[in-house]
């Protein structure tokens, strides 16, 4: 045994049979008591990892008013909106889908007190943003412990798995104190027991439509087309899941799709039809999340907003049903107050798509554009990425944010032509240049700004002042709105859209809705483009609600956090999938990102984080080989 008396050791000990959905998504609160010798349980019969982490003394730097710590061994640095920016070590583990996490356990050394010469400097998500007096006001400590860690289940590039992310901060802060204390060495035990044989390993479907019985005729050839290219498909009618467990009929869908997980091995879900026509009424309707951000992080408090996560996230950390309901009021994915109403694993368990087809025309457009875009070889028009952005923030050092985000993504996707069209102080941003890019053809298109359920727009730099596109160069008549679409001739040539703006993706909008606004538009921006006969995307992802970028480089790692949290993190990890990781199906592209995002950000006991993956929409088929002929 090591002789460790000369140190006092804090434990936290959490011995569970199976992790609750409960634990996963909490910070354990742990009693600290002065502990001598190792860890000495013995688990006969089970597996255990052993991982012991040191740290090197933190380093201080003063910038104006605040000051940054830094610790050499830790791999992320956290940045949430007005909330002290800290390092931290991430390591996540992956294990066999109904994997037991039997026991974890910690111990660290005793805590190093840290004078401090100035407060910690906070993470900005926006203009609006200050410190977070309910942290920098109260005695306690931030984060309230040294080790925290969640567990999720979903898909891990096309495999079922059980995730555990283990977050170590060396550094604490106490802010009314102006001290900060640190530990040197933590150790960490973990216990686990894998399933006796695989679970969930049949394959007879590899892809699940559901969609109304108006749509059946249409999707038939959809069905026979996958089926001619090696992949297994499943049509089910809505009508048919009546007899599914379920309150109502988005969680009797959500039943047949964890039914088709288990008979079927289904690892893709397309969902075909939104609301009918410019009605109330649905298709396949979507689910509602009431994760209500705090005042003063966005522009206005949001109250609920569309989610097909909900959809994708089948199991919670045991295996069991996600509800996203789990204290049964019927409203859903509640958080509000800076705390969790409702468990919800977020992690997905199929690779979702969408098709929000409002009539059988918008369905069979879609479906011919699915077939000859892989049916069709490509031309040298794929190896091109439109890249359409501006300056998004008024921030004090005056970065033009979205250039540099754009900068990045044609690093990222370094064997694609890039296609730049930026609102600069020398260049008007004009509608056509973007309709003129985007009729040449592109294998991709990335949009990178602000944005309404039926346009987008940009700033103007220095100051983030008037907005682009316009019509003309004096610029009365501004923003990419859902009509120009409808000048969009590049037929087949059609690329993967990202879009990072507000509302982008909502796609409960009808033109009564915009109306009452003061605005126009019958459909949101991101299916409109879909949907568009004769050009287009062939798929869009965009946020269904308040988008959020941020801003300021608040770790002074000289990377502005635009892209390193939220919306700009998100969308590069999916180009950096495709590019540098080779992977080349849509959905598992843009379900990876998702839980990537998870596994790097949600211990952060952030809501935003949980919004951002919630409204995070892919419209398109998630079983789409991007730029491969099948």
């Amino acid at each position: 045994m090591r002789n460790i008396n000369k140190i006092i050791l804090a434990v936290a000990t959490v011995s569970i049979i199976l992790l609750s959905s409960y634990a996963a998504m909490f910070f354990f609160k742990v009693e600290e008591e002065e502990y001598e010798g190792e860890m000495e349980e013995e688990y006969e019969g089970y597996s255990v990892i052993v991982e012991e982490y040191n740290f090197s003394e933190p380093v201080m730097k003063e910038y104006g008013d605040y000051l940054n710590i830094y610790v050499d061994e830790t791999n992320l640095y956290l940045i949430s909106d007005g909330r002290p920016v800290l390092p931290v070590n991430i390591t996540t583990y992956e294990f066999p889908f109904g994997t037991k996490i039997v026991n974890l356990s910690f111990e660290y050394s005793k805590p190093k007190s840290l004078s401090l010469s100035k407060k910690l400097s906070f993470g900005s998500c926006s203009t609006l943003t200050g410190e977070d007096s309910k942290i920098y006001n109260e005695s306690n400590s931030f984060p309230s412990t040294f080790i925290t860690y969640h567990t999720g289940c979903g898909l891990s590039y096309g495999e079922h798995k059980t995730f555990l992310s283990l977050r170590i901060y060396p550094v604490i802060y106490k802010p009314l104190d102006n001290k900060a204390e640190f530990i040197q060495h933590a150790k960490i035990k973990i216990v686990y027991k894998e399933p006796d044989a695989p679970l969930l390993e049949k394959h007879v479907y590899d892809l699940l439509i559901i969609a109304p019985r108006e749509f059946k005729k249409p999707l038939e050839s959809l069905v026979e087309h996958k089926e001619s290219q090696g992949v297994k498909t499943k049509l089910l009618i809505t009508d048919e899941m009546k007899s599914f467990e379920g309150r109502d009929e988005a969680e009797k869908i959500k039943y047949c799709i964890k039914h088709a997980v288990e008979t079927w091995g289904v690892r893709y879900v397309l969902l075909v039809g939104g609301i009918k026509g410019q009605s109330s009424k649905w298709y396949i309707p979507t689910r509602y999340s009431h994760v209500v951000i705090r005042k003063g992080v966005q522009e206005i408090v949001e109250e609920s907003f569309p989610s097909d996560l909900y959809y994708a996230d089948i199991y919670d950390s045991n295996g069991n049903f996600s509800s996203w309901d789990t204290n049964g009021n019927s409203i859903f994915a509640e958080w509000r107050d800076g705390r969790w109403i409702d468990e919800m694993d977020l992690y997905p368990d199929v690779y979702l798509g969408r098709l929000a087809c409002r009539n059988k025309f918008e369905v069979k457009t879609v479906v011919d554009k699915i077939i000859k875009y892989e049916s069709e070889s490509k031309d040298n028009w794929f190896k091109r990425i439109i890249l359409v952005s501006g300056d998004h923030w008024n921030d004090p050092d005056h970065i033009t944010e979205g250039v540099l985000i754009m900068e990045e993504a044609s690093k990222i996707m370094s064997g694609f032509e890039s296609v730049k069209i930026y609102a600069t102080e020398e260049n008007k941003m004009l509608v056509r240049d973007i309709n003129k890019a985007i009729n040449k053809g592109a294998g991709f298109a990335y949009f990178c700004g602000h944005g309404g359920a039926s346009s987008w727009g940009i700033h103007y730099p220095p100051d983030a002042n008037g907005w682009a596109p316009s019509l003309g160069r004096l610029g009365l008549i501004t923003f990419y709105n859902i009509f120009y679409m409808n000048f969009l001739r590049n037929k087949y040539r059609l690329p993967v859209v990202l879009v990072g703006g507000c509302y982008n993706g909502k796609f409960d909008v009808t033109l009564l809705e915009n109306l009452k606004r003061g605005r126009l538009g019958s459909r949101c921006w991101a299916w409109k483009l879909v949907a568009h006969r004769g050009g287009g995307s062939i798929a869009t992802i965009a946020n269904s609600a308040l988008g959020t970028h941020a801003m300021g480089d608040a770790d002074h790692n000289s990377v502005n956090d635009y892209l390193e949290v939220l919306d700009g993190w998100i969308e590069l990890r999916f180009l950096s999938l495709y590019s540098r990781e080779n992977s080349r199906i849509l959905g598992l592209n843009h379900g990876q990102a998702i839980i990537d995002y998870l596994n790097r950000f949600i211990g952060n006991n952030d809501e935003m984080d949980i919004k951002m993956v919630q409204q995070w929409i892919l419209f398109g088929d998630p079983s789409l080989r991007i730029g491969q002929k099948l």
